[in-house]
Protein backbone atom coordinates (compact mmCIF):
# COMPACT_ATOMS: atom_id res chain seq x y z
CA UNK A 1 0.00 0.00 0.00
CA UNK A 2 1.41 3.40 -0.89
CA UNK A 3 0.64 6.65 0.86
CA UNK A 4 1.17 10.21 -0.27
CA UNK A 5 1.29 13.42 1.73
CA UNK A 6 1.47 17.08 0.72
CA UNK A 7 3.48 19.49 2.83
CA UNK A 8 2.42 23.15 3.03
CA UNK A 9 4.45 26.13 4.16
CA UNK A 10 2.47 29.40 4.09
CA UNK A 11 1.99 29.82 0.30
CA UNK A 12 4.59 27.20 -0.66
CA UNK A 13 3.64 23.56 -1.13
CA UNK A 14 5.25 20.36 -2.30
CA UNK A 15 4.27 16.72 -2.65
CA UNK A 16 6.10 13.71 -1.25
CA UNK A 17 5.15 10.03 -1.36
CA UNK A 18 5.72 7.27 1.15
CA UNK A 19 6.97 4.38 -0.95
CA UNK A 20 5.24 1.02 -1.12
CA UNK A 21 5.68 -0.92 2.10
CA UNK A 22 7.58 -4.20 2.08
CA UNK A 23 8.63 -6.57 4.85
CA UNK A 24 12.23 -7.78 4.89
CA UNK A 25 13.42 -10.76 6.91
CA UNK A 26 17.00 -11.32 8.06
CA UNK A 27 18.99 -13.88 9.72
CA UNK A 28 17.23 -15.91 18.67
CA UNK A 29 17.68 -16.15 22.46
CA UNK A 30 14.79 -16.83 24.87
CA UNK A 31 11.33 -16.33 23.39
CA UNK A 32 8.64 -14.16 24.90
CA UNK A 33 4.99 -13.54 24.14
CA UNK A 34 3.23 -14.17 20.87
CA UNK A 35 3.37 -11.04 18.78
CA UNK A 36 -0.41 -10.69 18.62
CA UNK A 37 -1.81 -7.85 20.74
CA UNK A 38 -5.06 -8.54 22.52
CA UNK A 39 -6.54 -5.31 21.22
CA UNK A 40 -4.78 -3.75 18.22
CA UNK A 41 -6.21 -0.26 17.90
CA UNK A 42 -4.62 2.92 16.62
CA UNK A 43 -3.79 4.78 19.82
CA UNK A 44 -2.61 7.79 17.82
CA UNK A 45 -3.60 9.22 14.43
CA UNK A 46 -1.70 7.42 11.64
CA UNK A 47 -0.06 5.05 14.17
CA UNK A 48 -1.12 2.09 12.03
CA UNK A 49 1.09 3.44 9.20
CA UNK A 50 4.26 3.96 11.26
CA UNK A 51 6.57 0.92 11.32
CA UNK A 52 8.61 -0.18 14.32
CA UNK A 53 11.02 -3.11 14.38
CA UNK A 54 11.48 -5.95 16.84
CA UNK A 55 13.68 -9.05 16.95
CA UNK A 56 11.59 -12.23 16.78
CA UNK A 57 11.79 -15.94 16.19
CA UNK A 58 12.21 -17.01 12.57
CA UNK A 59 8.48 -17.25 11.91
CA UNK A 60 7.95 -13.70 13.16
CA UNK A 61 5.39 -14.74 15.78
CA UNK A 62 7.34 -14.42 19.04
CA UNK A 63 9.53 -11.49 20.15
CA UNK A 64 12.82 -12.15 21.90
CA UNK A 65 13.67 -10.46 25.17
CA UNK A 66 17.24 -9.59 24.34
CA UNK A 67 18.56 -7.64 27.32
CA UNK A 68 21.09 -9.20 29.69
CA UNK A 69 18.54 -10.87 31.97
CA UNK A 70 16.02 -11.77 29.25
CA UNK A 71 13.15 -9.63 30.50
CA UNK A 72 13.00 -6.78 28.01
CA UNK A 73 12.36 -6.45 24.28
CA UNK A 74 12.81 -3.27 22.26
CA UNK A 75 10.65 -1.77 19.56
CA UNK A 76 13.20 0.09 17.46
CA UNK A 77 12.28 3.22 15.51
CA UNK A 78 14.84 2.37 12.80
CA UNK A 79 15.38 -0.98 11.13
CA UNK A 80 19.18 -0.58 11.10
CA UNK A 81 19.23 -0.41 14.92
CA UNK A 82 17.24 -3.63 15.20
CA UNK A 83 19.56 -5.29 12.68
CA UNK A 84 22.63 -4.09 14.56
CA UNK A 85 21.22 -5.47 17.82
CA UNK A 86 20.51 -8.81 16.17
CA UNK A 87 24.07 -9.03 14.84
CA UNK A 88 25.43 -8.39 18.33
CA UNK A 89 23.51 -11.28 19.87
CA UNK A 90 25.36 -14.52 20.48
CA UNK A 91 23.54 -17.72 19.65
CA UNK A 92 20.74 -15.87 17.89
CA UNK A 93 20.33 -18.66 15.37
CA UNK A 94 17.65 -17.95 12.79
CA UNK A 95 16.10 -14.97 14.57
CA UNK A 96 14.79 -12.20 12.37
CA UNK A 97 13.74 -8.56 12.41
CA UNK A 98 10.01 -8.07 12.02
CA UNK A 99 8.12 -4.84 11.39
CA UNK A 100 4.79 -4.00 12.99
CA UNK A 101 2.69 -0.84 13.28
CA UNK A 102 3.29 1.62 16.08
CA UNK A 103 -0.35 1.11 17.12
CA UNK A 104 0.28 -2.59 17.81
CA UNK A 105 3.54 -1.89 19.63
CA UNK A 106 1.78 0.56 21.95
CA UNK A 107 -0.96 -1.96 22.58
CA UNK A 108 1.57 -4.63 23.53
CA UNK A 109 3.31 -2.21 25.89
CA UNK A 110 0.06 -1.90 27.82
CA UNK A 111 -0.21 -5.62 28.48
CA UNK A 112 1.01 -6.88 31.90
CA UNK A 113 4.62 -8.08 31.83
CA UNK A 114 3.57 -11.12 33.87
CA UNK A 115 1.37 -12.25 30.99
CA UNK A 116 3.84 -11.49 28.22
CA UNK A 117 6.96 -12.90 29.86
CA UNK A 118 8.72 -9.53 29.91
CA UNK A 119 8.48 -5.82 29.19
CA UNK A 120 8.47 -3.94 25.89
CA UNK A 121 10.28 -0.64 25.50
CA UNK A 122 10.46 1.99 22.77
CA UNK A 123 13.94 2.61 21.43
CA UNK A 124 14.92 5.69 19.45
CA UNK A 125 18.36 6.30 17.96
CA UNK A 126 20.61 8.08 20.47
CA UNK A 127 21.15 10.98 18.08
CA UNK A 128 17.41 11.61 17.87
CA UNK A 129 17.08 11.57 21.67
CA UNK A 130 20.00 13.99 21.96
CA UNK A 131 18.44 16.34 19.39
CA UNK A 132 15.09 16.21 21.17
CA UNK A 133 16.77 16.91 24.52
CA UNK A 134 18.58 19.93 23.09
CA UNK A 135 15.42 21.36 21.52
CA UNK A 136 13.24 20.80 24.59
CA UNK A 137 15.89 21.74 27.13
CA UNK A 138 15.12 18.57 29.06
CA UNK A 139 16.39 15.01 28.95
CA UNK A 140 14.39 12.77 26.61
CA UNK A 141 12.90 9.62 28.12
CA UNK A 142 14.86 6.58 26.90
CA UNK A 143 11.61 4.56 26.80
CA UNK A 144 9.93 6.87 24.29
CA UNK A 145 10.13 8.05 20.69
CA UNK A 146 10.77 11.78 20.20
CA UNK A 147 8.84 13.55 17.47
CA UNK A 148 10.06 16.65 15.65
CA UNK A 149 7.98 19.27 13.90
CA UNK A 150 7.59 22.80 12.66
CA UNK A 151 3.94 23.96 12.85
CA UNK A 152 4.27 25.46 9.36
CA UNK A 153 4.76 22.00 7.85
CA UNK A 154 1.18 20.82 7.74
CA UNK A 155 -1.35 19.05 5.56
CA UNK A 156 -3.86 21.07 3.53
CA UNK A 157 -6.52 19.95 6.01
CA UNK A 158 -4.52 21.45 8.88
CA UNK A 159 -2.85 18.45 10.53
CA UNK A 160 0.73 19.15 11.60
CA UNK A 161 3.28 16.59 10.49
CA UNK A 162 5.34 15.01 13.28
CA UNK A 163 8.55 13.31 12.22
CA UNK A 164 10.47 10.52 13.95
CA UNK A 165 13.71 11.95 12.56
CA UNK A 166 14.88 15.54 12.84
CA UNK A 167 16.51 15.15 9.43
CA UNK A 168 13.11 14.47 7.87
CA UNK A 169 11.95 17.91 9.03
CA UNK A 170 14.89 19.36 7.11
CA UNK A 171 14.05 17.38 3.97
CA UNK A 172 10.40 18.40 4.08
CA UNK A 173 11.31 22.04 4.66
CA UNK A 174 13.68 21.95 1.68
CA UNK A 175 10.87 20.53 -0.48
CA UNK A 176 8.48 23.18 0.73
CA UNK A 177 10.82 26.12 0.00
CA UNK A 178 12.09 24.62 -3.24
CA UNK A 179 15.69 23.99 -2.32
CA UNK A 180 18.35 24.53 0.29
CA UNK A 181 17.13 26.79 3.12
CA UNK A 182 18.59 30.27 3.19
CA UNK A 183 18.06 33.60 4.89
CA UNK A 184 15.56 34.40 2.16
CA UNK A 185 13.48 31.23 2.54
CA UNK A 186 13.95 30.91 6.28
CA UNK A 187 14.91 27.87 8.33
CA UNK A 188 12.93 25.25 10.25
CA UNK A 189 11.85 26.30 13.73
CA UNK A 190 12.20 22.94 15.44
CA UNK A 191 9.81 21.89 18.15
CA UNK A 192 9.51 18.50 19.77
CA UNK A 193 7.04 16.23 21.51
CA UNK A 194 6.97 12.44 21.87
CA UNK A 195 4.83 9.39 21.23
CA UNK A 196 4.11 8.81 24.89
CA UNK A 197 3.31 12.47 25.53
CA UNK A 198 0.73 12.43 22.74
CA UNK A 199 -0.67 9.06 23.73
CA UNK A 200 -1.37 10.35 27.23
CA UNK A 201 -2.62 13.73 26.07
CA UNK A 202 -6.13 15.07 26.33
CA UNK A 203 -8.62 14.91 23.50
CA UNK A 204 -9.30 18.05 21.52
CA UNK A 205 -5.71 19.21 21.07
CA UNK A 206 -4.03 20.15 17.79
CA UNK A 207 -4.46 17.61 15.02
CA UNK A 208 -1.36 15.87 13.74
CA UNK A 209 -0.06 13.04 11.58
CA UNK A 210 3.00 10.99 12.52
CA UNK A 211 5.33 10.43 9.57
CA UNK A 212 8.15 7.89 9.26
CA UNK A 213 10.62 7.48 6.41
CA UNK A 214 11.11 3.83 7.43
CA UNK A 215 9.31 1.08 5.52
CA UNK A 216 7.44 -2.04 6.62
Amino acid sequence: MAYSCRWTLTLLASVTALRQSTRRDIGALTAGALLVPARAVAALPSADRVPLFVITTADGSTPLFTDADGTRASFFAERRDAEAKLKSLKGAGDATVMSLPLSEALDLKKQPASELGGEFTLSARKGERDDASAIAGAQADPDDLPLFFDPRLAAPSGEVYLFLKKGDVDKSWAKAVGGKPSAKTGYPAYQTTSVRALEGGKQGGPKFIIVSSEKF
